[in-house]
């Protein structure tokens, strides 16, 4: 009949709980009332008949006196007609009933201690009558007996003997059915009305709870959904004042400090997750060329910002070379360049410029925010050492909040430890002189060619050997900081003429080695395009006129020149020396036929 739902909410519990209350409640008030107003009313009934009953033995002793039982029975009968229903007898000193309005009793003799009815005042001989009245169940209905005594006064001495106490005996019977009867209808009354007074209590007990205690609580509870499912923006308005208003407003303001306690933990744990992320991403890559692109992408894809620039100075060769980075929205090209002296470069995104100048001058030490915080400056630093600048714009519309702020503050410090290290990094496994990579990189990347995982392993990759045609030429002749000189512009030549995969390492004194990803051909295309771009090169040197160079060079290939490094860069070295031997200025691969000898540089 009635749902789970509905039986254990707490309007069905108040109404049940108040439902008993009003019940118990009317009903011990009906029983308190049936139970003490009947006794009540039997009582004053028993006053009235009993003062009756005198009226009429007063009314009836004159003709009593006079012996005129004619007169009597006639008394009696319009008595009897007057107080209807009820039976007036008049029962002698004998115990017979010698007038009544009731024929059919007369001449009827009662035995006061055998008789039931007599019994109940009579108990036992010589004791005088418990009560002069009392209520009897007859065949016609309940009747309420009144006895009085005729008393025997000397005017009664002329037909009773003086020694008797009492002359006779005066039976009032009052029918008590309509009596008993009107308290049962008086008794179906007050249930009724209890009755009806209690569905109007309930039903104004139910519009009460409903109004002024469900619906609010329901309030309440869809507040708690709400804010359950996360809409924190929900607002929970109680039509009803007192203590659900307060528990409305406290519950709103514990929603707020809830939305704003939640945004503060979203907020920091994308702060965290973006900080893992990048410390994640940095962590994999140590090489500053890879570091550098990985930083460009992660700020720029993070902050969805409209371009994203990376400003570092690199000391290279005693001079500062100046590398910019960056991307712009819409656009998935990554765009690096490095320029030897600071100028406005046209492909830079337009403003950016100016804050480059002022953290050169040193006015830009920590992060700060410009343009209504839809700019961001974060100076890259580690131990004191400035390594160099980002910068981050978006649009007017989408500026940077709080949680932004702080993660930015928290990932500059991040980027400067990460460059520092792999500024640390580059200077292990770069050429100090040419910036090239060391021979000890040469051979580690090899070997990570040859063991990486099968899926990873690069089929095949050539090594190029080269070495400058007469360079002890150069250095008698012009000396060695020329000759320096002359290596700096070959390793800038070769860095500028392969391509970005290839890896370029100065393998020792003038010999440079190149290893090449992909097949034997791609490898020799590579050589003679580098020693072409060598041969037509004009070194232009301080202290020394204009020289021109050449390389040889020799060419190997893994697998089909050796089963390991080792071998590859031997066979490489062997192709080389045929090279020199074969006039110089030439690609030699290892194993072909002697080429006829180019002329010497």
């Amino acid at each position: 009949m009635f749902s789970k739902d509905f039986i254990y909410s707490i309007r069905f519990r108040l109404l049940a709980s108040l439902f008993i209350l009003l019940g118990l409640s009317i009903s011990i008030s009906m029983y308190g009332i049936w139970s003490f107003e009947q006794p009540r009313y039997k009582g004053l009934a028993q006053q009235e008949a009993m003062q009756a009953g005198h009226t009429i033995e007063k009314a009836l002793r004159n003709a009593m006196l006079m012996n005129n039982w004619e007169g009597i029975q006639q008394s009696i009968a319009e008595i009897q007609a007057i107080v209807k229903p009820s039976v007036i007898s008049i029962i002698s000193d004998k115990g017979e009933i010698t007038v009544s309005s009731d024929d059919s009793l007369v001449g009827k003799k009662f035995d006061r201690y055998s008789e039931p009815n007599c019994m109940v005042c009579h108990t036992s001989a010589g004791t005088p009558p418990q009560r002069n009245s009392i209520f009897l169940e007859t065949e016609a209905g309940p009747v309420l007996r009144n006895v009085i005594a005729i008393a025997n006064a000397p005017e009664c001495y002329g037909c009773h003997s003086p020694a008797l106490k009492n002359c006779g005996i005066l039976l009032y019977d009052v029918m008590f059915a309509d009596s008993v009867k009107m308290l049962r209808t008086v008794l179906l009354r007050m249930a009724a009305t209890g009755l009806i007074s209690f569905v109007f209590l309930i039903l104004i007990l139910f519009f009460i709870i409903h109004r002024y205690v469900h619906r609010p609580l329901h309030q309440l509870m869809d507040g708690f959904v709400h804010v359950g499912s996360g809409d924190f923006n929900y607002w929970v308005e109680v039509d009803t004042r007192g203590e659900f208003q307060e528990m409305a407003d406290q519950f709103n303001v514990m929603s707020r400090a809830i939305q704003r306690s939640f945004v503060e933990i979203r907020a920091k744990n994308w702060e965290i997750a973006g900080l893992y992320t990048f410390a994640q991403q940095l962590s994999q890559a140590i090489e500053w060329n890879k570091l550098r692109r990985i930083i460009t992408d992660l700020l720029h894809e993070t902050f969805s910002s409209r371009y994203v620039v990376v400003w570092l100075a690199q000391e290279k060769q005693d001079r500062i070379v100046h590398e910019v980075s960056w991307r712009q929205a819409e656009d998935r090209r990554y765009y690096h360049s490095e320029y030897p002296l600071w100028v406005e470069a046209v492909e830079l995104p337009c403003g950016v410029v100016p804050e480059w100048n002022q953290w050169q001058k040193g006015e830009i030490t920590s992060p700060c925010f410009t343009n209504n915080d839809t700019r961001a400056f974060l100076p890259l630093t580690s131990k004191n050492i400035s390594l160099g600048l980002v910068c981050l714009q978006r649009q007017a519309d989408e500026p940077f909040n709080s949680a932004e702020k702080k993660l930015l503050i928290a990932v500059s410090e991040q980027l400067g430890i990460a460059l520092a290290n792999a500024r640390l990094y580059r200077m292990a496994i770069t050429d100090g002189l040419t910036g090239l990579y060391t021979r000890r990189y040469c051979e580690t990347t090899m070997r990570k060619f040859l063991e990486s995982p099968e899926e990873e392993r690069r089929p095949s990759f050539t090594v190029l050997m080269l070495d400058i045609d007469k360079f002890k030429l150069v250095n008698d002749t012009h000396g060695h900081l020329v000759g320096d000189e002359v290596l700096v512009q070959l390793a800038g030549l070769i860095r500028t003429t392969i391509r970005q995969d290839d890896v370029a390492c100065r393998y020792g004194g003038e010999e440079f080695i190149v290893l090449i990803p992909g097949s034997l051909d791609v490898g020799k295309t590579s050589a003679l395009r580098l020693r072409r771009v060598i041969e037509d090169h004009l070194f232009l040197c301080n202290d020394a006129p204009p020289l021109r160079n050449t390389i040889s060079i020799g060419v190997a290939n893994f697998p089909l020149h050796g089963r390991n490094g080792d071998e590859v860069v031997r066979a490489a070295d062997q192709a080389l020396y045929e090279a020199k031997e074969q006039g110089r200025n030439r690609v030699v691969c290892f194993g072909d036929e002697p080429a006829p000898s180019a002329p010497d540089a």
